[in-house]
């Protein structure tokens, strides 16, 4: 591990990266064609005033991980993959329209950058605007059997900056190289500044960077010097336009105007201005009761309605923020419109990879399995850091005070040992380390189910090299989710999590957006595991159902009902509601009841089983998402079809089976009346009959091991009609 170089890079701190404007904003939000022009949604027992708690979390729901958020990437070609992937979206119940499988994917480790764009980036990221899936779609979950890393040595030669050309060497993860897909497509090397990523979080204060450029950039400097000068008045009104001209973003030009306001003796404009900053996302109440010129105003009822909703956290980081790929990122680290100026970003990983130096086909799928098993489990132990004199430690120490207290002050045991890994008995939740060579198996210690693990160190993530500890040891450990970097990354923090990952990631955010929330150059860095996995999500604790109902107007019936759970959890702030994979309405929800009924008029001329999705948000500045999955009949004029199996797959028992010995599945289908019958596998036509009924026969061998998802279209004439999804599972403990 190469040593931090004698001269620090420069600070570029969150400086916004350079970026070709002709990239095209995402699409917007689509609804069903059918549906969009008939149907209405009316909900009952809602209050109809929702309060400015509510108001200030409900404009943002559009973040979060869930399910419907995640597109499992599959190499088509690879028996491997698909196993991996079988399994996995399987057990996360991913959507079928959220599985791309790809051909032709470029083999080996490393590939060059223009294999990489052209083979996997843009035939990825087509399918998803095909599809129509880009207004839900914030994770790419590369299966196995994916290149790892990415040469770029043509975007390494334009950098400009000598000490940035020297330690951001020419080679990329592929999850790094993704989550930087606007540079790629853009052919920018932006992306290899030392703070690329504005999604992470940083110290309190960068909440009050100038965030612009041109005119703007003048103005906010003379606000700050008009403050300095007690030019209160002339100050406030230079934050005040400032905030209109963003008004649902950058709640920090909001509090300036309130400070100015308040230190000016005007306190109905400074408790104005206050709310603004609510309502635009402002979430740390820590900072406004330690403000002397705001705590005053605090009084107002309004604001004490929202206070409860708020993060009482130290406040020496920023604090954590739900990831959304529809809307850009600025160098205060706040949302923005991409159309403002925001960077968007998609976060990604790679689910397993499966290699002699890394894990076996079998250890890939039960680490999967194992780690959504501890979600909103809320995992009692410890997170444990290193402060070995190890470079690789030592590299991380500045910020792992404050992360302690960060975590101590949110209720959460914490060790500190000076060892290459601990020696103390006990579970633990979360483990930085930074060593060449780690054993980790076998510890008086336990990595419990959801936890995280990482190591600093040069070659975590280099596949292809047999030396050092891999991140998937840390894997087959226990944890959930783990990184490591591809090429020298040198002993830079940049390139690597901050210790507040384990902060963000014990405060609620899924394994993904911990990680991405934590590392400022992701570029290297190949990040493994669950991204879904959240121990500590306090999402609503609702059971959804929905129902079909044909007594008088045809209708959807969404109900809600509380589970009284005895853990942590949030007030739901909102509905959204999925039909077929496709955003419908997003209901506000206020009022603590039992029982909430949401209903949604249904087109006539309809007929067949309908994907119904409702995942509720939570009250919380984390924005947990829980999501339930209805296979609705919606009994039109045409009958669902029915497949059954007769014959069963055989030799596919085993975990660490891909399924290239697997015998034919034998499926009946049926439909009364049906001009013929299609069976699909993960949206792809695999058999037919040409009738109403009869019995298929499918070569399995090709689609992998672990359960299989199969789903019947029967047509009629022009119509087509769904049936039931059929999952034929296998024995995986033989």
């Amino acid at each position: 591990m190469s040593t931090i170089p004698s001269k620090d890079p420069p600070d570029a701190d969150w400086k916004q990266p350079s970026m070709t404007s002709s990239l095209i904003p995402r699409r917007p939000v689509g609804f069903p064609p059918v549906i969009a022009k008939r149907n209405s949604v009316r909900h009952v027992a809602i209050a109809s005033i929702l309060s400015l708690a509510v108001l200030c979390l409900v404009d943002a729901v559009h973040a979060g991980m869930s399910s419907e958020n995640v597109v499992v990437v599959v190499n088509g070609d690879s028996m491997v993959s698909r196993t991996v992937a079988n399994h996995y979206i399987d057990a996360r119940k991913i959507p079928t329209k959220n599985v791309i499988v790809l051909s032709d994917v470029p083999a080996g480790l490393q590939i060059e950058l223009e294999s990489f764009r052209d083979q996997i980036l843009k035939p990825l990221l087509a399918e998803i605007d095909a599809r129509g899936i880009s207004p839900a779609a914030r994770v790419i979950a590369y299966s196995a059997d994916f290149p790892t890393a990415v040469k770029i040595p043509s975007h390494r030669d334009k950098l400009t900056d000598p000490t940035a050309k020297r330690y951001q060497l020419p080679v990329a993860s592929i999850t790094g190289l993704t989550y930087f897909y606007r540079y790629v497509l853009a052919d920018d090397p932006g992306y290899l500044s030392f703070a690329s990523n504005l999604y992470a979080r940083g110290k309190f204060e960068r909440h009050f960077l100038n965030p612009f450029a041109g005119e703007k950039k003048s103005q906010f400097e003379a606000g700050v010097k008009l403050l300095e000068e007690e030019k209160y008045a002339e100050s406030a009104e230079i934050w005040r336009k400032l905030h209109e001209g963003h008004p649902r973003t950058m709640p920090a030009l909001a509090l300036r105007a309130a400070e100015a306001y308040s230190l000016d003796g005007q306190a109905e404009p400074a408790v104005e201005m206050i709310r603004a900053a609510l309502k635009a996302g402002w979430r740390s109440s820590s900072y406004l009761t330690e403000t002397p010129a705001l705590e005053k105003h605090l009084v107002d009822p309004q604001i004490q309605k929202a206070l409860p909703y708020l993060d009482d956290s130290p406040i020496a980081w920023q604090g954590p923020q739900a990831f959304s790929s529809s809307v850009g990122w600025t160098l205060t680290g706040s949302p923005v419109e991409i159309k403002d100026g925001g960077i968007p970003y998609l976060a990604a990983c790679s689910l397993a990879v499966v290699h002699p130096h890394g894990s076996t086909l079998s250890d890939a799928v039960r680490i999967l399995l194992r780690a959504g098993k501890g979600d909103r489990t809320f995992p009692r132990g410890r997170f444990a850091f290193s402060t070995s004199g190890d470079v690789r430690s030592k590299t991380r120490f500045p910020g792992v005070a404050d992360t302690i207290v960060y975590l101590q002050e949110n209720g959460f045991e914490t060790e500190v040992f000076n060892a290459v890994v601990p020696t103390k008995q006990g579970a633990i939740v979360g483990l930085m380390v930074g060593t060449s060579t780690a054993d980790v198996m076998g510890k008086p210690w336990i990595l419990v189910r959801g936890s995280i693990a990482e190591n600093l160190t040069s070659f975590g993530g280099a596949f292809e090299i047999g030396s050092q500890t891999k991140l998937t040891a840390f894997l087959s450990a226990g944890a959930a989710m783990s990184s490591g970097a591809v090429a020298e990354p040198y002993s830079l923090q940049y390139k690597f999590p901050t210790p507040m990952l384990y902060g963000y990631y014990a405060r609620g955010l899924s394994a993904i957006e911990s990680f991405y929330q934590s590392v400022a150059s992701p570029y290297q860095l190949l990040i493994v595991g669950d991204p879904l996995a959240q121990p500590f999500a306090k999402a609503p604790d609702e059971l959804v159902e929905a129902r079909f109902v044909t007594e008088g107007k045809r209708r959807l019936k969404i109900l809600r009902r509380s589970l009284r759970l005895k853990i942590p959890k949030s007030r739901p702030a909102s509905l959204e509601l999925s039909i077929d994979d496709r955003l419908f309405q997003v209901v506000p929800l206020a009022g603590a009841v039992d029982v909430q009924t949401v209903e949604v008029n249904w087109p006539e001329g309809t007929s067949g089983i309908y994907d119904v999705r409702a995942t509720l948000t939570g009250l919380d500045r984390t924005e947990p998402r829980v999501t339930f999955l209805s296979e609705v009949d919606v009994q039109g004029d045409h009958p669902a079809p029915t497949a059954t199996v007769t014959k069963a797959r055989g030799q596919v028992d085993g975990f660490g089976n891909d399924g290239s010995n697997a015998t034919p599945i034998e499926v009946r289908l049926e439909c009364p009346g049906a001009d013929r019958i299609e069976l699909h596998h993960l949206g792809q036509s695999v058999a037919d009959v040409q009738a109403d009924k009869g019995t298929v026969t499918v070569e399995t061998k090709t689609l992998g091991g672990g359960p299989l998802r199969f789903r019947p279209i029967a047509v009629f004439g022009e119509t087509k009609v769904r049936g039931k999804t059929l999952i034929d599972q296998v024995d995986a403990l033989k």
